[in-house]
């Protein structure tokens, strides 16, 4: 049989009762403390999601500039993926849109120092994929892949 304690070290840490009277507040605290020792302090980059959640304030240093990050949504549908993001037409020129089945590569985007990445929540197609612009917006659509590649799995006895 599976070590289960040694995959799972957390387990006997925490009781169905003390998580039903849990804050919620404390728990974000503490998830968000475990994902920035693991992923680092801009974790949630790295992740094809938005938190919902408001991040937490950090105080303005007086001769600090505002962090520059585009702002890009993700959009997902039956059928599609969209990505949208605001970008000025000086820039429009300079962007060079690739992707993956599982990436988007913005080359020259946000500037030229390095691409950025964003990963998509599904696997899309290689063909098919439009990108638009107007008033400000670029919107670029992906076919979904339908993956119905199915294994089955043998149980050892």
């Amino acid at each position: 049989m599976f070590e289960w304690n040694k995959y799972f070290p957390f387990h006997n840490q925490f009781s169905k009762e003390a998580l039903k009277k849990a804050d919620p507040k404390e728990v974000e605290t503490y998830v968000n403390r475990v994902m920035e020792s693991v992923f680092g302090s801009d974790y949630a980059a790295q992740f094809p999601f938005r938190d919902p959640l408001p991040q937490k304030e950090q105080p303005a240093k007086p001769d600090a500039k505002p962090d520059a990050k585009p702002d890009i949504d993700i959009i997902e549908t039956a059928d599609h993926v969209f990505v949208k993001m605001p970008i000025s037409e000086g820039q429009l020129e300079q962007v060079r849109i690739k992707h993956t089945s599982h990436e988007l590569l913005l080359e020259n985007f946000p500037n030229s120092d390095h691409p950025k990445k964003v990963n998509l929540p599904c696997l899309v197609k290689r063909k098919g994929t439009k990108a638009v612009y107007k008033d400000g917006l670029l919107e670029i659509m992906f076919q979904k892949q339908q993956d119905y590649n199915m294994s089955e799995v043998e149980i050892i006895r």
